[in-house]
């Protein structure tokens, strides 16, 4: 018995045609601002792959604002603030027209009218401070909706994109663990934060898996100073540190230097978040490198999936380790 091949969606289109999501969705949406040539190529996919757009979501059209509206529920860190300009310069690329609001990530339940002010056809959240809350659920069901900053724990209509945090951390720990290190601490960063929580479940895996036991030292903030009256109790067995971010790295690294303690010669010490500078630090930080815009990206490649009437999927995209002096 045969299986009846899955239906194309806007990815496969704008793969077939070697094109982007964006241009792919605009010659879908009819807009007139693709060059002949693309729009002939992304038509041949289309044929070729006898993509059906969703006739539900199509119908809607006529009643569409070409806007999406981008729901802001966490401070916009170095990081953040680069996926938040992502995801403007993704949709702007769509022309899409872009509203934005703040709340807290902590609200209960909302109505819509307050949580999008403005008509639009879609919304990306930047979250991952927190749970989300009844507020995501509320948006969610009413209209195509994008969560960055976590891929689980979220409502079955929500699509996530967030980086693969455990990864980072594992690639972080096994790192040290091949530089030699034997004890290795993990400075943890503030538990409401998913990014946090899901980098000290990497490291408790890695060191798990490597037959050592765990060292966790709680800083509760992603701020430099919060680091060295932890760091300065340290014992001295520890050879090896994970920080849950680059800055918490530097305060740990610029401690254990005023004590006496060479880096890396009596500890080595690992990043996460590859922050602007940190090639800069003394010693120069070996990290986690996230891409933040790819991040915004894939989330409004996703939404335009949504918003064409197609499925999309959950991402967590993967980190790189970028080695320096500091290991």
């Amino acid at each position: 018995m045969s299986r009846r091949r899955p239906r194309a969606n806007l990815r496969d289109i704008a793969e077939a045609a070697g094109v982007s999501m964006q241009t792919a969705s605009r010659v879908v949406r009819g807009v007139d601002v693709v060059a002949e040539a693309t729009r002939l190529k992304v038509l041949a996919a289309i044929e070729q792959l006898n993509y059906q757009p969703n006739m539900a979501a199509r119908s809607l059209s006529a009643n569409r604002t070409g806007s999406v509206h981008i729901i802001d529920a966490v401070p916009l860190l170095h990081g953040h603030a680069t996926t938040f300009v992502a995801v403007c310069q993704a949709l702007a690329a769509l022309d899409l027209h872009i509203s934005t609001s703040v709340i807290r990530a902590d609200l209960g339940t909302v109505p819509l009218h307050q949580l999008v002010p403005v008509g639009a056809d879609g919304v990306v959240v930047l979250g991952g401070r927190g749970e989300p809350r009844s507020w995501v659920h509320t948006v969610a069901a009413r209209l195509p909706t994008v969560y960055v900053g976590q891929t689980h724990d979220l409502p079955d209509a929500v699509v996530g994109v967030a980086v693969d945090h455990r990864l980072g951390a594992r690639l972080a720990v096994e790192h040290l663990l091949e530089r030699g290190a034997s004890r290795i601490a993990h400075l943890e960063g503030p538990e409401e934060w998913t990014d946090a929580r899901e980098r000290l479940s990497g490291y408790r895996e890695a060191v798990a898996a490597a037959g050592i036991p765990p060292l966790i030292l709680p800083a509760r903030s992603w701020d430099s100073t919060a680091a060295a009256p932890l760091v300065a109790r340290l014992p001295r067995d520890v050879d090896g540190i994970f920080a849950a971010n680059d800055h918490l790295a530097l305060g740990a690294m610029t401690t254990l230097q005023l004590a006496g303690r060479a880096v890396p010669g009596d500890v080595r010490v690992v990043g996460f978040d590859d922050a602007l500078g940190s090639e800069s630090f003394l010693p120069p930080l070996t990290t986690i490198r996230q891409d933040f815009r790819a991040v915004g990206e894939v989330a409004v490649a996703a939404l335009s999936q949504l918003l064409a009437g197609d499925a999309a999927e959950s991402t967590l995209i993967s980190p790189t380790l970028v080695v320096r002096a500091s290991s």
